[in-house]
């Protein structure tokens, strides 16, 4: 009994189905066989006689008929699986040569990685030397870019599917389109990543600020009472930029972002942002984190609005999707604007940083135009294939063109 009892343990679904064929190619006796697993007794269309072809019964057999509480025997695995795969491939190809380094990058046990390799989540990868390019695009780990962006209530020229009985939406009427309710906002993005310190997915959301204050409405009107709180847009100017950089920006960038190596904010070049060698920058800087070199200001080049990750692509993809939460006036607006962004994917956030990368091999081959068109990559079919690369190859064009051509 105790053997048998061990034996139906150990029993697997695809063991199980090989000991029910065999069972009745050896003219067991099917109705004791059916009765010794009690899960089986609920076949459909089960009949007491044994069939003349053993085959077509094993194949009418549902694999829910097979008891499988026994294969999740044992004890609960330490490590995650799906989060070691997802943190593996944010790791340096140079530390994934080996087992045990790639052990040791990731923080687990050398038998676990072999386990993973077994259980083919793993597979080795023979790098093919390429002799005309193989320079590829840093990680952008280390950027911060940060942009400014008027959000409006609603534009012109949005699209409803309606019904044909349906009666149409009432539209928002204004007396001219500059009376549309709008907010600025302050937004800085990282590229996200995976935490090996604290072994937590980084999402890249720095912060989004809206850039004004909330007043009292002092006078009745149709819309609000006397008390009611409204939104008061505040024009940017450098005094400000630099309160919310010190107040904002750079204490989430301690709170948030790991501090792995120097940090690189990249603004425009608008008059109302610090220049790059401001000293009251420099000493906010080291009063947070230590030393003033930790965070430096980087002006980027002119008239150049791919090479920052908002306006590339997120300010008009966080866009879309906050008009399909119908904000009603300036708060709602700061409300879902703020909820939208908490709630932005950061694997699509990290497809950005991965266009970036394609603008700027763009940028090189027309000589620092920014009258060009990115190709396409098909990032989120790739990234379903887990084929998504860490960094793009710098193309050919742009890795061979003279750098003096591009300082004339």
């Amino acid at each position: 009994m105790a053997a048998t009892r061990r034996k139906r343990v150990a029993m697997t679904k695809r063991l199980k189905k090989e000991v029910f064929d065999e069972c009745v190619a050896r003219n067991f006796a099917l109705r004791e066989f059916l009765l010794w697993h009690s899960t089986l007794k609920q076949i459909p269309g089960y009949q007491p006689i044994i069939p003349l072809d053993p085959s077509s019964l094993l194949a009418s057999v549902p694999d829910a008929a097979f008891d499988t509480k026994f294969e999740n025997s044992g004890r609960n695995p330490k490590y995650d699986p799906e989060l070691l795969l997802q943190e593996i491939q944010y790791i340096d190809p140079a530390a994934r040569r080996t087992i045990r380094s790639l052990a040791g990058a990731v923080g687990v046990p050398a038998v676990t990685i072999w386990r993973m390799k077994k259980s083919k989540n793993l597979k080795i990868n023979k790098d093919t030397i390429n002799a005309s390019n193989g320079t590829t695009f840093k990680t952008l780990y280390s950027d911060i870019h940060i942009d400014e962006k008027w959000f409006f209530l609603v534009r012109n020229g949005l699209r409803c599917i309606v019904t044909q009985d349906e009666p149409l939406p009432k539209a928002i009427s204004v007396s001219h389109k500059c009376h549309i309710t709008e907010v600025m906002y302050l937004s800085a993005l990282a590229r996200p990543r995976f935490n090996h310190t604290t072994r937590q997915w980084f999402d890249g959301l720095i912060g989004i600020y809206p850039v004004g204050e909330i007043d009292m409405y002092v006078r009745r009107s149709c819309g609000h009472q006397p008390g009611n709180l409204k939104w008061c847009n505040i024009n940017m100017d450098r005094d400000l930029y630099r309160e919310m950089l010190f107040n904002f920006v750079l204490p989430d960038i301690k709170k948030k972002m790991p501090l792995d190596n120097n940090i690189t904010l990249q603004q425009d070049g608008a008059k109302a942002h610090l220049p790059d060698d401001d000293p009251s920058f420099a000493a906010k800087v080291a009063e947070l984190f230590g030393d003033p070199s930790a965070v430096k200001l980087y002006t980027q080049p002119a008239q150049s609005p791919d090479l920052n990750v908002n306006d590339l692509g997120f300010f008009s993809s966080l866009q879309s999707r906050y008009y399909q939460t119908s904000p009603k006036d300036a708060l709602d607006l700061i409300e879902m604007v703020e909820e939208t962004y908490k709630n932005y994917p950061a694997r699509k956030l990290n497809r950005i940083w991965l266009t970036l990368q394609s603008a700027m091999n763009k940028i090189i081959e027309e000589r620092g135009d920014n009258d060009n068109k990115i190709p396409h990559m098909g990032k989120a079919s790739l990234e379903r294939q887990n084929q998504l690369p860490l960094s793009l190859v710098v193309t050919a064009a742009a890795n061979n063109y003279p750098l003096e051509a591009l300082v004339d």
